[in-house]
């Protein structure tokens, strides 16, 4: 199997597919947008009302009402964008959540399974990656069988080679050659470091 995994066109029809993780980051990300209009609103809400009260003390409440009209717009632009956070958000949560159960499907020793992303779905070089890691796997597995498979023919030869008043010397002909059979089993799995 090549390491290319056709891409899927599929439509999710959740937006919260990891909602502990997509809250969190919108969360994250609106926290930081509201105290950046915080500071930056407030400092400049400072320095017009004293610039307004040193020139022209008059204007101070309509620089209020104007205050609570950008309140109101601020307050609608972070709904906003906290909406916009969670659809973003959804662009790289749904292949953590294809990643998470390919890594389940993969852990129960399917390793014909691959990762299929959609197309414009963020992570694509990580997908190419995982299903290259499970091409390398399900190469030295089958490598590990055909030997697994090539020892057994060779063991069920040896034990039918043995005759039924089978003397001394054939005993240690069977014994040598299951010496080499087991030096050649501990080469099963040595790829892998466990």
């Amino acid at each position: 199997m090549g390491s290319e995994a056709p891409t899927q066109k599929f439509q999710r029809r959740t937006v919260l597919v990891k909602r502990h993780l997509q809250v969190k980051y919108a969360l994250v990300v609106f926290a930081a947008v509201a105290f950046t209009a915080l500071i930056v609103g407030g400092d400049l809400y400072w320095a017009m009302a004293r610039f307004v009260k040193d020139t022209d003390p008059s204007l101070m409440p309509l620089l209020a009402d104007s205050m609570k009209a950008d309140v109101a717009k601020i307050v609608i632009f972070l709904g906003i964008m906290g909406i916009v956070t969670l659809f973003v958000s959804h662009r790289w949560a749904g292949p953590i959540y294809r990643f998470e159960r390919s890594a389940e499907i993969v852990s129960g020793g399917d390793l014909t399974h691959r990762v299929s992303l959609r197309t414009g779905d963020d992570l694509m070089e990580l997908q190419d990656e995982f299903n290259a890691m499970i091409s390398s796997l399900q190469r030295i597995v089958q490598k590990d069988r055909t030997l697994v498979d090539r020892l057994l023919a060779r063991l069920d030869e040896a034990v039918k080679g043995v005759p039924q008043s089978a003397g001394p010397k054939d005993l240690e002909q069977l014994k040598e050659e299951l010496r080499g059979l087991k030096e050649e089993l501990r080469h099963v799995t040595s790829a892998f470091k466990v």
